[in-house]
């Protein structure tokens, strides 16, 4: 769970940035004390369901885009993911798969 704090605290303070949001309006904005912002920025709490609401709409987001963090794996991780998802892929839709990565390669 303690990486799935951290990697949450990360995705709040991306989207709080891409707002242009310092940790203080985020909490004003939220109904929340700017502490506890902070807390889950850094990966030391976690936000409640409602407070989690809260946030999505002030940042404008859908809830479950808190929990994307594809872009912070390494490549490594990112290689094995997605053999994951190959190898659960019937043979027409690998060949699409390859297809596509292919002309993306060749661009």
């Amino acid at each position: 769970m303690n990486k799935i704090k951290k990697l949450f605290g990360l995705r709040i303070k991306e989207y709080r940035k891409a707002k242009n949001l310092t940790q203080a309006k985020l909490a004003e904005l939220a109904n929340v004390d700017d502490k506890h912002i902070s807390c889950i920025e850094s990966g030391k709490n976690f936000p409640s369901p409602e407070l989690l609401d809260r946030l999505a709409k002030v940042l404008n987001v859908e809830p479950k885009d808190f929990f994307e963090f594809y872009h912070h794996q390494t490549s490594t991780e990112l290689k094995a993911d997605i053999m994951q998802m190959l190898n659960q892929l019937d043979d027409e839709k690998l060949v699409l798969v390859y297809k596509y990565i292919r002309t993306f390669i060749l661009n």
